[in-house]
């Protein structure tokens, strides 16, 4: 019985991917993924855990102030404008924090 060297489990022979953690398993798959450090790079992982809030905090901000404004709107808006300000605000933030992370890769 084969072992994934990432996760531990129980691999069947025939298998060149992780149902698991998604590693390339045969020197095949890893050649074609391009190497098994690329697919472990996160997203803005040169930056501390709180910076990763920053999407969060800006999406919680945009939809206060989004439910504020829509206070007396009719009921349609009151649907539709909060959750897509709570979507804009997370993505606003996603684009900060990859500036962040890209500051901090261009300064070390």
């Amino acid at each position: 019985m084969k072992f994934c060297p990432h996760c531990n489990i129980s691999l069947e022979d025939t298998w060149e991917i992780c149902p698991t953690c998604s590693q390339a398993l045969t020197p095949r798959t890893i050649k074609e993924a391009g190497g098994i450090e690329e697919n472990q790079k996160t997203f803005a992982s040169n930056v501390s855990w709180y910076f990763h809030l920053i999407p969060v905090i800006i999406a919680l901000i945009a939809i206060i102030i989004a439910d504020n404004i829509v206070k007396d709107s009719s009921a349609f808006i009151r649907l539709i404008f909060p959750p897509v300000s709570l979507i804009l605000g997370g993505f606003v933030g996603l684009l900060i924090l990859k500036g962040i992370s890209d500051n901090r890769n261009n300064s070390v």
